[in-house]
């Protein structure tokens, strides 16, 4: 029948007809050929009954599933079971009880605990509405009932006259349908109770429970101490490291902010208040040579003579002295500063200089988390630059060799490079166990957040030390990225390498061209390909991987050495490809945003923004390929008028950077004003105006009256 059968008061439903079967494929004849017990009942007259018990019980398949659903217990053959063993005959009493929402769980109990035990303690089957708030027990003895009914009555009030209206429902099932003597929902008389408990008046039971307030606090502080109990057999931490060189521990304040001001204008400061209780640590004084952090440690600072560099960068020059000292840091400035080599010096002294010997200390201590493959395999490029004690670097990613990887941590390592994917695999794969780390890097925490890694890292987190350092870095300081740093750091301090403001770097000359469609897009590459000289190297930018290699097929078509980068492309691909282009095989790299983050060479001396990207943080950050390690650099960027929705932060790029602004740029972001504007005043949002596939009319916005506009297709 239907469900609208039910509710109508007039329905009466036609008599049941009994279908001989030659053969056992009823899913309730199945169940007796499964049970001992109920072959001894007989075959045809069995089956008859079976079919009036699914009649009285109302519902018959669909409601045996809702016991299921409903008890949480017995399962599929214990509800055969109680139908054949205790209602074969297709006669007994049935009793009714209201209860508050409040009081199902109760009733069930837990996994159908309390359900289970009823039925069995009293013979009867129990079956609970849980959308009526009604609970049905019926059985082939009605003291057993009557006894059934009392006994929820007590579990779900302390006070058996507390009672709403009583409705007799007590009456003889038929054998088969309804019948005279009824039983099923609302059909024949019956007992019925209702009780509305008072939601002050706490209860339990031997069920479980399930209605009472939790004690979050006491929870709490129970899980705090289990946590202290489990980091407390991790071997002791050391994290100062620092000595302080008397010329710098006597600068002056004016000295300090002019230091700071010569190297880009750096900003150090307490970004979060400390929690009670704790103080804020003093900021380090910053320094302006390597010998004045690393003079303790010589075989270090030979290492970095070797590499020819002639004094810190800014974000170096404040960064090692509060990382020295064991501090959490934030570092905030652009690609191309030196941000690696700021954690990484500080994280092999932290390693190589721990109380526990590295063989006793259960696994690596440095792990840096990256957001791209390209990213983590030049941070262990930069790791074998310089040798330190024979420590080594292991790099896991997605898409590289995973038995590889493994075999590699396997070897041992003390430095960890990994994406945050590869890594989760591998922590849930019992490959690579955190709990021994003690210096965390997030480098490029806000690109991570963009790809939605942010449930990766803060997994990972629960299964870190909290004594830990750790170090987040990022080219921008979103809100995201400043609530992960609240929730996993203690008392941060943040180093900015110039403004917080989104800016481009300014070594980097941008050049804007207008144009009209793809067609001139690719007249205009093709062109400046032609005419650029043999010392040039370019990344060519595009917005979808499918762009990126059209573009790379067309100029290599047109004669044109091109590598492509993109996320489809194999590892073993992307990284010959950054290869060519680092040796100077070729000299046109075409790639997707993939690139436009942590990707480090040098010589890159033009950057073509293709297609111009989705948002302007994108923009600064490919605007940044270039202009690298001192050098200068070009970016050119195409716009047709798809992109005027970006205009006006573009113009904000370019006049900070004190750059040329086209005046039809100006116009584009006036015009694109003025329609926002347009659209507001008549309604805009999902509204609109008028014809089209939704309609006329319209208006009314996100929130305003008018939805999608009047007539015309209607959903």
């Amino acid at each position: 029948m239907s469900e609208l059968d039910w509710d109508d008061p007039k329905y009466v439903e036609a008599p049941v007809k009994v279908q001989e079967y030659s053969k056992m494929n009823d899913k309730y004849e199945r169940s007796l050929r499964r049970d001992d017990n109920s072959r001894g009942y007989g075959g045809d007259r069995k089956r008859d009954d079976n079919r009036g018990n699914r009649d009285d019980y109302g519902g018959g398949r669909r409601d045996n599933r809702g016991n299921r659903d409903d008890h949480g217990g017995g399962g599929r053959r214990d509800n055969r079971d109680n139908r054949d063993n205790n209602y074969g005959g297709g006669r007994g009493f049935s009793e009714s009880l209201s209860i508050a929402s409040e009081m199902i769980g109760k009733v069930i109990g837990r996994a159908g605990a309390n359900i289970s035990r009823i039925q069995t303690d009293f013979d009867v089957y129990v079956k609970v509405d849980k959308i009526e708030l009604i609970v049905n027990i019926t059985g082939k003895v009605q003291s057993n009932v009557s006894d059934a009914i009392n006994h929820v009555r007590k579990q779900v009030t302390s006070d058996p006259g507390n009672r709403g209206r009583d409705q007799d429902r007590r009456g003889s099932f038929g054998g088969g349908g309804y019948g005279g003597g009824g039983g099923g929902h609302g059909k024949s008389k019956g007992s019925s109770y209702e009780f509305n408990p008072p939601a002050s008046r706490p209860t339990t039971d031997e069920g479980g429970d399930l209605t009472g307030s939790i004690d979050w606090a006491s929870i709490n502080k129970a899980s705090e101490a289990a946590t202290k109990a489990r980091w407390a057999k991790c071997p002791p931490l050391t994290k100062n490291f620092y000595k302080e060189a008397p010329e710098v521990a006597n600068l002056s304040e004016d000295q300090i902010e002019r230091i700071r001001a010569d190297n880009n204008n750096i900003s150090v400061s307490h970004v979060f208040e400390p929690k009670e209780g704790e103080t804020a640590p003093p900021i380090p004084n910053p320094v302006w040579t390597f010998e004045q952090c690393f003079a303790e440690y010589p075989d270090l600072l030979g290492e970095i003579t070797k590499m020819g560099f002639s004094k810190p960068s800014p974000i170096q020059s404040q960064a090692w002295p509060i990382l020295l000292q064991g501090h959490d840091m934030i570092g905030i400035a652009q690609t191309g500063t030196g941000k690696t080599l700021a954690f990484l010096l500080p994280g092999m002294i932290h390693t190589e200089y721990q109380s526990v010997p590295r063989g006793q200390r259960g696994g690596a201590n440095v792990l840096i988390l990256a957001p791209t493959r390209e990213l983590a395999l030049q941070i262990e490029m930069e790791v074998k630059k310089y040798s330190f004690r024979d420590m080594k670097a292991v790099c896991v990613y997605g898409g590289g060799d995973r038995r590889m990887q493994i075999s590699d941590l396997e070897r041992g390592a003390e430095i960890i490079i990994c994406t945050p994917g590869r890594l989760n695999d591998l922590v849930q794969a019992n490959v690579i166990d955190v709990s021994s780390i003690t210096y965390l890097v997030l480098d490029e925490a806000d690109r991570m957040l963009d790809m939605g890694f942010e449930p990766q890292i803060r997994k990972v987190m629960l299964d870190i030390r909290p004594d830990r350092q750790t170090i987040m870095t990022s080219a921008t300081w979103p809100p995201g990225v400043r609530r992960l740093a609240q929730s996993y750091m203690k008392n941060p301090i943040q180093v900015c390498v110039g403004s917080l403001d989104l800016a481009a770097t300014h070594s980097v000359k941008q050049v804007i061209e207008l144009l009209e469609d793809d067609k001139e897009k690719f007249r205009t590459i093709k062109s400046f390909v032609k005419n650029m000289s043999k010392t040039d190297k370019i990344i060519i930018f595009c917005g979808r991987k499918a762009r990126a290699d059209d573009l790379s097929s067309d100029l290599t078509l047109d004669g044109f050495m091109t590598q492509c980068i993109h996320g489809n492309r194999d590892q073993s691909d992307r990284e010959q490809a950054i290869a060519d282009i680092k040796s100077g095989a070729v000299h046109i790299l075409v790639a997707t945003d993939v690139a436009s983050r942590g990707l480090d060479i040098e010589d890159i001396s033009h950057v073509i923004n293709y297609d111009f990207p989705r948002n302007i943080e994108e923009y600064v950050h490919r605007v940044g390929r270039t202009g690298r390690a001192g050098r200068k650099g070009t970016s050119i960027s195409f716009i047709t008028r798809e992109d005027w929705g970006v205009a006006k932060d573009l113009i904000d790029i370019l006049q900070e950077a004190e750059q040329e602004v086209p005046d039809e740029l100006h116009k584009m972001a006036t015009r694109f004003k003025a329609m926002k504007e347009r659209r507001a005043a008549e309604g805009g949002g999902f509204g609109g105006g008028g014809g089209g596939r939704f309609g006329g009319g319209g208006g009314g916005g996100r929130s305003g009256g008018g939805g999608r506009g009047g007539g015309g297709r209607n959903f």
